[in-house]
């Protein structure tokens, strides 16, 4: 009887280590790789920043890239400018993207593979009013501006709204005068037109994206009311409304909507992982083109 039980345990443990596996961590996960990240547009030089990734298993610091070239050139392979490290990983131009054209950045670094990525300059579209008024929202009384643009027919067009508010507070000083502050502040905005994309209608965000799947070729108007929340119970007067209009190109779109998404679900445990769209080739990262133009409301 002890014999067959030595025998047993000598079996179940040969079966526990010959059941034991070791996966090794692919080069492509465990290698950090550049990441480049540009959203430029026709109204701003150049600007690219440069960091490198993290693996899984890395526990070291999201570190800016010091030492990289970072190299622009046009739809012929002509460079159009060589950046400056300006510190803190970014690079700098003094020259601008001209809208409708395509562009290329390269980027290289010492112990690094040298990325790439692509896109272009997206058209202006043409805005044939802009307007706030007072509108009911539920119970509240809300500024909304209100925005009438031509979407180009044919073309698969992509938009962002945001808005900016300067204002000045004015309150009772210590001693009994009336004194003011004054204040620039990015406005959250109510998501309630069936074209805005993201986590559904009647949302508030800090900006809102759409695509023109739903009216294209045709004359649009949005309807933006903005939030109120943190001068409701405040003595203000407001001195500006700017209203940026975008037209982004498609990989700009992407990243916008997949990084929105990324930030709606962190925190979940039960959320499905986003990943944060990535136009760089052997990297992470965004190079997107952007037309934006303001608008203000005085």
């Amino acid at each position: 009887m002890r014999r067959v039980l030595t025998i047993i345990i000598c079996f179940l443990i040969a079966a526990v280590f010959s059941c034991r596996k070791e996966i090794p961590f692919n080069a492509e996960i465990t290698t950090p790789k550049l990441v480049v990240n540009s959203l430029f547009a026709s109204d701003s030089t150049w600007a690219v920043h440069v960091s490198r990734s993290l693996s899984v298993i890395d526990q070291g610091s999201l570190d800016n890239i010091e030492n990289a070239t970072v190299v622009i050139s046009d739809a012929s392979g002509a460079v159009v400018e060589t950046l400056t490290y300006d510190g803190y990983g970014n690079y700098v131009g003094t020259q601008s993207p001209q809208v409708g054209q395509l562009y290329r950045v390269d980027v290289a670094a010492p112990n690094y593979v040298p990325v790439y990525g692509s896109d272009v300059v997206p058209n202006a579209v043409n805005v044939q009013s802009l307007d706030t008024m007072s509108n009911t929202v539920g119970e509240e009384d809300l500024l909304t501006v209100q925005i009438v643009f031509k979407d180009p027919p044919g073309v698969r067009n992509y938009y962002r709204f945001a808005v900016e508010m300067g204002y000045w507070e004015i309150f009772e000083d210590f001693s009994g005068g009336i004194d003011s502050t004054y204040y620039e502040e990015q406005m959250w905005i109510l998501l309630n037109d069936p074209s805005f994309e993201g986590s559904g209608n009647n949302s508030w965000r800090d900006s809102g994206i759409m695509t023109d799947l739903l009216f294209d070729g045709q004359t649009k108007t949005v309807d933006i009311p903005v939030s109120n929340w943190f001068y409701e119970f405040l003595d203000i007067r407001i001195e500006f409304v700017d209203v940026y209009f975008s037209n982004v190109s498609e990989s700009s779109h992407y990243y916008n909507r997949s990084f929105q998404l990324y930030q709606e679900t962190q925190g979940n445990p039960f959320a499905q992982p986003v990943q944060v769209f990535s136009n760089i080739t052997n990297g992470f990262g965004i190079f997107g083109g952007t037309y934006t133009e303001i608008h203000r409301v005085n």
